[in-house]
């Protein structure tokens, strides 16, 4: 039960009074008992995180049969809240973590920003010192007199709260839950004292819990915008993270087809419309180049946002594109996000797919020669190609060309699978490369940036979907260096993850960045790994690909339910577009 900082760690007066609640633990009514049955209740069926002392009432009480809910161990609680936010992103509930206290949840931090950033649900059960030892200097005391932690994650979580009473238990993890998923959705922290969640729960208290749902859209709003979206000669949606989250794929489509308008996505509004569709014209921020550039580029007389952070990677380093359409409208579901970058004619913070159905439905009738033109713009954008500034050169031998990787990984784990990308080079090609027809089609993690996000999302999915869909991880060696070992994490539940790692030997992203930025570069490189060898010995399959048209004959391999990892070497020099580079270098 002991893991490295999360050892089982209490004070002897803790121990001695606390023995005589061993018989009300036997009997299954403890407080942490009810949490795991409140939480049962509410739907989840898996918790993820790293066993520890102070958190060990609920290890325990997930023992009984009655609970039924299995608890699965991460190598580090970061990737554990990534792998939650996976499954949370699969199973429309909020993913549910456990941790110990100090380290613990201090770990845990940089997933849980990730999932704020990403409007992904999420509960951070942090276990706590004992209610009797707070303020005292008590070993991880996390109280607002020790390390405050719930001052630390009040500005990357919705709610934060410490179990005082154990009455409190049923209404505070409903009320948690009913926060986490409530738009915009995103992560809620509860504090649970060792000594609380080991006293018998009595009768809890009852209150009224209810989503918070986002306002109804004004009318007037809606049929303005319906009115220039019939007068535009150039118009365009964009759409982002909250389209996403608030499941606008229907209503979007039926408003862009209806209005012939052509459809661009920044990386989180990948696949939430089918971007096979002839309106669609691509992704446009991280990797940007082709279609949506181009005809971002020639102007636009009304941009429409649906959702979207518009943050320096959506935008181009916040370019003059936006600032400089006809008409910006601005539609979010957090009113947040309203007028924090640019200047909109008309923002609203709405219920998102409502808003587009009233737009559509509002929509006067648009003349048969401008949906002419607006469509055949499109097509014409998406006949002429990506536009790569380079052409992929022919297949040969490794070192691969990136591109060439991507797609060949797409037609060897074919249509039906499911895609995450981590942080680094890797991220920019498969944004541009895989065409995802719906939202779960592909995922990351850009709004927090944070390396590793991508495995762990990706193990999170697996978990949810098992063999009914494949998923496959896009990491570089940088990436795998630093979550990995959560390859041992998936042989050890039998999660059959595909992680595909694009072994440049450097860390691409920063080298290039740092030479486009500063003209020059210390020492990126890699330390030399055996990654097939490495794999291996934490239980997947592995295989280093020198031959890309030896993908298909690698992903049909039968391995049950091991992961499988697959060494791709890729060639070093082979570049994308990144916005970041821009903003680094204070361009406009």
């Amino acid at each position: 039960m002991t893991t490295g900082h999360s050892s089982l760690i209490l004070d002897h007066q803790d121990i001695h009074q606390d023995r005589h609640q061993d018989a009300v633990s036997e009997r299954g009514t403890t407080v942490a008992h009810t949490i795991l049955r409140t939480l049962r209740r509410l739907g989840a069926d898996r918790l993820f995180g790293i066993p520890g002392g102070t958190i060990s009432p609920l290890y325990d009480a997930a023992l009984d049969v009655e609970s039924g809910i299995e608890i699965l161990t991460f190598q580090h609680e970061s990737m554990a809240v990534h792998a939650a936010a996976g499954y949370a992103l699969a199973t429309g509930r909020p993913g549910v973590v456990l941790v110990t206290s100090g380290p613990g949840i201090l770990n845990a931090v940089t997933g849980v920003a990730s999932t704020w950033c990403g409007e992904v649900p999420l509960l951070l059960l942090g276990g706590e010192v004992a209610a009797r030892s707070a303020g005292r200097g008590a070993l991880q005391d996390g109280g607002a007199l020790g390390l405050d932690l719930e001052r630390l994650l009040a500005p990357v979580t919705k709610r934060t709260e410490g179990l005082a009473h154990a009455s409190r238990t049923v209404p505070m993890l409903e009320q948690a839950w009913a926060a986490a998923l409530s738009h915009p959705r995103g992560p809620v922290f509860l504090r649970l004292p060792f000594d609380l969640a080991r006293e018998e729960a009595g009768a809890p208290e009852r209150s009224p819990v209810a989503l918070t749902l986002p306002p109804e859209p004004d009318d007037a709003a809606c049929r303005r915008i319906a009115t220039w979206l019939a007068e535009a000669e150039r118009p365009a949606l964009f759409i982002g993270v909250g389209a996403r989250q608030s499941a606008a794929g229907q209503a979007l489509a039926r408003l862009a087809e209806a209005a012939g308008c052509p459809v661009i996505a920044d990386v989180e509004g990948k696949g939430v419309y089918p971007e096979s569709r002839p309106l669609c014209l691509g992704v446009y921020g991280v990797g940007a180049r082709g279609p949506a550039a181009r005809y971002l580029a020639a102007g636009v007389d009304l941009l429409i946002t649906v959702g979207a952070r518009l943050d320096d990677t959506t935008t181009m380093n916040f370019g003059p594109v936006f600032a400089r359409a006809g008409r910006l409208v601005q539609l979010d579901h957090t009113a947040a996000r309203l007028g924090r970058a640019f200047t909109p004619a008309l923002a609203m913070a709405c219920d998102l797919p409502a808003a587009l159905e009233r737009i559509a439905g509002a929509l006067p009738p648009i003349a048969p020669e401008r949906l002419w033109a607006r469509r055949e713009t499109a097509g014409a954008l998406r006949a002429a190609g990506s536009g790569a500034e380079t052409a992929l050169r022919p297949a040969a031998g490794p070192p691969h060309d990136p591109r060439q990787a991507t797609i060949a990984l797409r037609r060897a784990f074919g249509p039906g699978a499911a895609f995450t990308a981590d942080i680094g080079n890797h991220l920019l090609f498969a944004a541009q490369e895989l065409t995802s027809e719906r939202a779960e089609d592909f995922h990351a993690a850009i709004g927090l940036g944070s390396m590793g996000s991508g495995i762990g999302t990706a193990i999170g999915l697996q978990l949810a979907w098992g063999r009914t869909r494949q998923v496959v991880s896009i990491c570089g060696d940088g990436g795998l260096l630093m979550a990995g070992n959560e390859i041992a994490t998936c042989a050890h539940y039998g999660i059959p993850l595909a992680i595909a790692v694009f072994n440049d030997g450097q860390l691409g992203m920063v080298e290039h960045g740092l030479h486009n930025v500063y003209g020059r570069a210390g020492d990126n490189r890699t330390p030399p790994l055996d990654i097939a060898s490495y794999a291996t010995s934490l239980g997947a399959l592995a295989a280093r690909v020198d031959d890309l048209a030896a993908l298909e004959a690698i992903a049909a391999w039968p391995r049950g339910n091991r992961p499988l990892v697959l060494d791709i070497p890729v060639d070093p020099a082979v570049r994308a577009s990144n916005p970041r580079e821009a903003t680094l270098n204070f361009s406009d």
